[in-house]
């Protein structure tokens, strides 16, 4: 030992006359050297002097100021001291004074420096630079003076990693080094239980940086002690050679998992090409590249080797997606510092901090020479755990030894006392017998980007002398490349694939191939049809299953009340007291649609039930248990549950859309009364689907349904019960339950659920009593509960004002079924059947609820009032074990199911064969019932037409029936007549109002009549008036003045024998007056339409009626001439009245018509007071003369 320290000593003082050779004669290669004193201090302290070799920028040899290690991490030790006075790691009396020089990794350079500090300087301890090459050299002048070194760069490591404590007996050290790479790395087969690998080295000769074979070395000194194989190894110094494809088909036959260890970084992408080439790119290969120079961890993004960089003779090859293939199977294992740092809170701030602290004691580097920087780097981390690592040791060699220079300065001391751990920013630092911290990572890449960064995969640390392993992420990432399984080490056939037992099949291959091509030939069109079909099904079904969201705009709301109105008058019309099947699809389609959370919708073009929420749940988002939910409820397939379509979250409300079921709920059809559901096969049809369906929710996600009641159970068109509204329980309990629907709740829920009414929660048992109460309900044929009216009107009272008119059209419905149910009753119930009720006293529902929920001794249950003699007595028994006051006591739905089995006798009951019997039966009944009610309807309808006809005219009656609009029409020449009774004020006074309604009635009848015979349209009779005319809206030339002119004739000659009853000798005295001209008329208004005269003929007409005697008949000069041209030899006689004032018109000459002679009653009779007749003309031919004068009079003035 002696020998080989003073060897090297003269080998270092040779070195030391070198350098100062090189000094004097090498300007340009000159070493600065700077000594700082130490920290300000108290007298008679320690201080102890600690020598630096900094390494100096390769780029500027002449600036010390580009010093990278200096300004990134020289302000670590200071920072790391002032940490262990903190501390209390070492004493305030101890001291440190630095001296450091810049030096360029120059070997013969840093020995000469190495032994002047130590000679000249009186170093009480080394920090050498990061360089590979010279630490080991300052390592052996270390050792030999028995200074202590504190190592700490991380690119050091390749020399030192094979020594061991003889030959750096002086070495504080806290870096990793091959011997623990490589126990981590045979740890690491060993947890995949990798039993057997092939190890690949590519080793540069000239690199003297590269450490594959000191990786090589510790791998081989870590398999002695293992059970671990290398089935096949092999070193390789120029890829390029010809014996490439020999290694790939050597490795394919002989490992799997292959380790590659590469010094020269471009060659291994030429290396994985010729992997790729050869076949080893599938998931069942494994490739492990190790960071044989451990400096990975200061850059985690990935440097990816399938990138081809540089340009060769040839250019690109393109051949980077290949290489990204091994790429994909490869894993990186290598040391990482930032792994513990990253979990140390006293990091984050470090790196900023570190570079103001080199401004400073010791080094007083002012930002001019080293430069401006705003982070210190990783290398800073090393420095401020090696440093403190130091003080750690210093700390228990002066526990033993005091505080003195033979203390400190003895470095087998300090390395023999370095093995206490600590927190340091590098995580929780170890060092074992050869002073080494042990911490490795196994990566892979994190994306398939050109750059790459790791994803860390697994931990390896030593901790105590034991490897302990960590998962850093999940399986699925780290063999996602590998089809997400471990690959064996030895696949399960063998590298050569003969270790598998060949099948028969591979025997036979042949012949079965044979049978198969014939059996494909025969039947492979109907295969392929088939899975075509089943194929579509598939796809369309996975589509439904994924559109639970329901847009809102696809859904339209049914506007039905007017129309079901009109359905629903038009079948009670043409239903009997048998055929009352289908009737009840209206009553309950209305009562489901129209309440007053359910309404009635379209969705894609089918018909569905939305229930409203409210929009308060808009604004809440949904739940991913929620949308969980939604997507099982919308999977639920079963014939016995009614479909959930999905939820609707876009519009003014949330809406939950279920399929619509045509007849409505079971409560409907028991309460409706039908006829058809008073039936032993249809109670038992519909309590086995009941079973069903509750079997299929109890065995389903959601385990139980919670509010099951008769209201629940929908019934379709094909008389099927199906269970609805199960689950979304998180939406239900919203909304406030009314006291009524609570009568169907297990005694538990009514106790667990309290005085909040919305939060309700169930189990299978609770679902078992309600089943028990609704099959009470159809074996009674009425609801389970007798509730008194005052909960009806309760619950009426928050519906809404639309929903009444429907409620009670849907009573009256059931009250017309109800009499002929109950008369059926009568007849098919035997003597000694069902009790009446009337004796039966009615319950409130809040107190129902309450004697349910108290329980007892003898619990409330509903009474069991079969309405069939025929029922099987074991549904009784059944129906009480299901309501039974403990969970616990009541049978599960299997169990249901098997009782229900067993009272069948094992028969399967088809409830639609039973109803097409039943229709079959009515069939006959049904056609006779149809023909009669058509006839019925013709003769209405022509009673209809009838009394339209005589509303308005013939052709105009006809378009509106047509649904045509009328539009008006112009006449050219029309007669309008009018009429009103002389004094009939004066005579309806003396008479009661219905005698003058009485009078009325039998006069204007008589007046019909007359008209009915003539060419004239009556328009209207108000009071005492009555208006006609005759030319419109059938056109008849210039024979409407004569139709008129007679009608009025006749109808003065009908008041001689015409009589009042109560005053026989008072007659009826008419005014008429008759006018020609233009006219408009059409029909006015919707709501009890018209059919209107327009026009200034009209005025005139009635001017001449106001303006005309008693009994007789005033005709304008139009009317006068029409009469007179239009009859033949003079028939008409008139008299003229002269010139008279007609209010409105002015002087007019108009004319009396005195009669028509050649007509039968033609003439205007005389049997009248002749004196007082001739009295009234000359008053009025005296009144007419008065004002004629005070006219002119007016005018000339």
């Amino acid at each position: 030992m002696s020998f080989n320290v003073n060897f090297v000593g003269l080998i270092g003082a040779c070195l030391l006359i070198k350098c100062q050779t090189q000094q004097q004669t090498m300007p340009g290669n000159s070493v600065q050297q700077f000594t700082t004193p130490s920290a300000p201090v108290a007298n008679n302290q320690t201080v102890i002097k600690v020598a630096m070799l900094v390494a100096q920028n390769d780029t500027d040899f002449g600036l010390p100021r580009k010093n990278s290690m200096l300004r990134n991490a020289g302000g670590a030790i200071p920072m790391a001291l002032e940490q262990l006075w903190a501390d209390e790691v070492l004493p305030k009396s101890v001291n440190f004074s630095f001296e450091w020089v810049y030096e360029k990794c120059n070997e013969a350079t840093a020995m000469g420096l190495t032994y002047q500090f130590i000679h000249d300087f009186g170093a009480d301890a080394i920090i050498p630079t990061t360089c590979m090459d010279v630490a080991p050299q300052v390592g052996h002048l270390a050792a030999n003076f028995n200074i202590p070194m504190i190592v700490w760069g991380q690119n050091m490591v390749s020399n030192l990693a094979s020594s061991n404590n003889a030959t750096y007996p002086t070495l504080l050290n806290i870096v990793p080094n091959y011997k623990y790479m490589a126990s981590g790395l045979i740890r690491l087969l060993q947890y995949f239980n990798w039993t057997q690998f092939a190890f690949v080295i590519q080793s540069d000769l000239g690199n003297v940086s590269g450490g594959c074979d000191y990786l090589a070395n510790a791998i081989d000194n870590s398999l002695a002690t293992s059970n671990i194989t290398v089935n096949y190894k092999t070193r390789i110094f120029n890829v390029q050679s010809s014996d490439m494809d020999r290694i790939a088909n050597s490795l394919q036959q002989r490992a799997r998992i292959i380790l590659l260890c590469f010094d020269d970084k471009k060659q291994l992408r030429t290396f994985a090409l010729n992997l790729f080439d050869g076949g080893l790119n599938t998931k069942d290969f494994v490739y492990i590249i190790p960071d044989n120079d451990m400096t990975m961890s200061f850059n985690l993004s990935l440097d990816p080797f399938w990138v081809q960089k540089s340009v060769n003779s040839n250019g690109l090859d393109g051949r980077d997606a290949n290489a990204e293939v091994i790429g994909r199977l490869a894993f990186w294992w290598h040391y990482d510092i930032t792994l513990s740092a990253l979990s140390n809170r006293n990091y984050y701030g470090f790196y900023g901090r570190v570079v103001n602290r080199t401004y400073g004691w010791p080094f007083y580097c002012p930002e001019s020479e080293c430069g401006a920087v705003s982070n210190g780097s990783l290398n800073s981390i090393l420095l401020y755990d090696a440093i403190y690592n130091y003080g750690m040791a210093l700390n228990e060699s002066f526990k033993q030894f005091g505080i003195r220079r033979e203390t400190y300065r003895n470095g087998s001391l300090l390395a023999a006392n370095n093995r206490k751990p600590f927190m340091g920013l590098t995580g929780y630092a170890t060092v074992e017998t050869d002073r080494n911290t042990r911490v490795f990572v196994l990566s892979n890449r994190k994306s398939d980007s050109k750059q790459s960064p790791l994803r860390i995969l697994m931990q390896l640390a030593w901790i105590n002398g034991e490897l302990n392993v960590t998962m850093r992420n999940a399986s699925s990432l780290m063999w996602f490349s590998h089809g997400g399984v471990v690959p064996p080490a030895v696949p399960t056939c063998g590298f050569d694939g003969n270790g598998c037992t060949v099948s028969v099949f591979d025997l036979y291959k042949g012949y079965f191939l044979g049978g198969i091509a014939l059996f494909v030939l025969i039947i492979g069109a109907s295969i392929f049809c088939v899975a075509y079909l089943i194929h579509a099904k598939i796809l369309d079904k996975r589509k439904g299953n994924l559109q639970w969201k329901i847009p809102f705009a696809l859904l339209q709301r049914q506007n039905q009340r007017r129309p079901e109105r009109t359905a629903e008058r038009s079948h009670h019309s043409l239903r009997s007291n048998q055929t009352n099947i289908s009737a009840l699809t209206h009553a309950t389609t209305s009562s489901l649609a129209q309440s007053k959370h359910f309404t009635l919708y379209a969705y894609n073009g089918q018909k569905c039930i939305v229930h409203a929420y409210g929009p308060t749940l808009l604004a809440m988002p949904l739940s991913a248990e929620g949308m969980a939910e939604c997507r099982t409820l919308r999977l639920f397939d079963h014939v016995n549950l009614n479909r959930f379509l999905g939820l609707s979250l876009d519009g003014p409300n949330l809406l939950a859309v279920w399929n619509f079921c045509a007849r409505g709920s079971l409560k409907d059809v028991i309460m409706s009364g039908n006829a058809m559901v008073r039936d032993v096969v249809f109670i038992q049809s519909s309590i086995r689907e009941l079973c069903e369906g509750l079997h299929f929710l109890h065995n389903s996600p959601l385990q139980f349904h919670g509010r099951l009641k008769s209201s629940a159970c929908l019934i379709n068109d094909r008389w099927q019960v199906k269970i609805s509204y199960f689950g979304l329980r998180w939406l239900k309990n919203t909304q406030k339950i009314q006291t009524k629907d609570l009568l169907w709740l297990a005694p538990e829920q009514l106790r667990k659920m309290g005085e909040n009414k919305n939060l309700i929660d169930g189990t299978k048992q609770s679902d078992i009593y309600s089943l028990a109460l609704i099959f009470t309900e159809m074996v009674n044929m009425a609801p389970c509960w007798e509730t008194n009216n005052e909960d009806d009107e309760a619950d009426s009272d928050e519906s809404a004002a639309d929903d009444q008119t429907v409620q009670q059209e849907n009573a009256m419905s059931r009250r017309r079924t109800t009499t002929t149910m109950a008369q059926q009753r009568g007849k098919r119930r035997a003597p000694g059947g069902q009790q009446q009720r009337t004796g039966q006293r009615r319950q409130n529902a809040e107190e129902i609820v309450y004697l349910v929920k108290r329980g007892g001794l003898i619990p409330l249950r509903p009474t069991i009032r079969p309405a069939l003699d025929n029922l099987n007595p074991e549904l009784i028994h059944l129906i009480r074990d299901c309501w039974v006051e403990s969970p616990a006591e009541r049978p599960t739905i299997e169990k249901v199911r098997q009782k229900l089995r067993q009272m069948n006798a094992g028969q399967s009951i088809n409830l639609m064969d039973h109803v097409f019997g039943m229709l079959e039966q009515y069939a006959n009944k049904l056609e006779e019932d149809v023909h009669e009610r058509t006839r019925e309807l013709e003769e209405e309808k022509r009673k209809s037409d009838i009394l339209l006809y005589r509303m308005m005219p013939r052709q105009v009656a006809n378009s509106l029936k047509l649904g045509q609009s009328v539009e008006p029409e112009q006449f050219e020449c029309v007669t309008v007549f009018f009429s009103d009774i002389v004094q009939f004020a004066a005579l309806s006074n003396q008479m009661r109002p219905l005698h003058v309604v009485n009078l009325m009635n039998e006069l204007y009848t008589t007046f019909d009549a007359i008209v009915d015979e003539h060419d004239v349209y009556k328009v209207e009779s108000i009071g005492d008036g009555y208006l006609c005319v005759s030319g419109l809206p059938n056109r008849n030339g210039n024979l409407h003045a004569k139709q008129c002119a007679d009608m009025a004739l006749k109808f003065l000659n009908s008041l001689q024998s015409f009589r009042i009853s109560e005053h026989s000798d008072q007659r009826i005295r008419l005014r008429i007056g008759l006018h020609s001209g233009p006219c408009v008329a059409g029909v006015v208004g919707l709501a009890m339409p018209r059919y209107c005269l327009f026009g200034d003929t009209v005025n005139t007409a009635s001017r001449m009626e106001s303006s005309s005697s008693a009994n007789k008949i005033h005709i304008s000069k139009e009317t006068c001439i029409l009469l007179h041209e239009n009859s033949e030899g003079g028939a008409y006689l008139t008299e003229s009245r002269g010139e008279v004032i007609i209010k409105g018109k002015g002087v007019m000459e108009t004319f009396w018509l005195l009669g028509n002679a050649k007509i039968s009653g033609g003439t205007i009779g005389t049997n009248h007071s002749q004196a007082a007749e001739r009295q009234m003309a000359m008053e009025s031919d005296k009144s007419e003369k008065e004002m004629y004068k005070s006219y002119k009079q007016m005018t000339t003035n």
